[in-house]
């Protein structure tokens, strides 16, 4: 914890107060720290200047600490919303979160102040384009430059012909499926 705190101490030391300061945490490990640690070092961190806990975990072993080697959509979620409420910190969510509505749902129940969607970023990186469009969002292409925008809006309004390889119904309309099913 020392080393951290220091390392915050420092970094606000220098960086604007009127800039947000994150720091990722691993809220759970295999190695005997877990989330009541954390929630003691993010409360000290919120009192040196942090913004915002990125909540990951684990990456010491191949086991997901939290759930041994099932890994789900929202694995991490719930360290997130620990996090958020025991720290009553501004926390970020990861973990598997892939689609727009499933981010949207983090947000609305909130387990999370912020989403982060790094691997599907690299996956697809038009992913916030996709999430904006499959949520409805008026104009989802107006964020990006105008070249970008242009093509892709064209080609959304155009149709595909086919599905495109990460255009896939969300999250909810699968749970629906899968409820409907049993």
């Amino acid at each position: 914890m020392r080393f951290l705190i220091e390392v915050t101490e420092a970094v606000r030391a220098h960086w604007p107060d009127h800039k947000p300061l994150f720091v990722r945490l691993s809220v759970e490990d295999n190695a005997g720290w877990g989330p009541e640690q954390s929630v003691r070092l993010a409360k000290i961190l919120k009192q040196k200047g942090v913004d915002v806990i990125d909540c990951s975990s684990g990456g010491i072993t191949e086991l997901a600490p939290i759930l041994g080697k099932e890994i789900k959509y929202n694995y991490q979620v719930p360290l997130a919303e620990y996090v958020r409420f025991h720290a009553d910190i501004m926390t970020m969510a990861v973990g598997l979160i892939i689609h727009g509505d499933q981010a949207e749902q983090i947000l609305r129940d909130k387990q999370a102040d912020l989403i982060a969607v790094g691997r599907e970023i690299l996956n697809n990186p038009n992913w916030p384009m996709d999430a904006a469009l499959k949520l409805g969002v008026d104009g989802p292409f107006r964020n990006v430059p105008p070249q970008f925008g242009y093509w892709l809006g064209t080609r959304a309004k155009r149709g595909f012909g086919t599905a495109p390889s990460t255009w896939q119904n969300g999250l909810a309309e699968r749970l629906a499926g899968d409820e409907k099913a049993s």
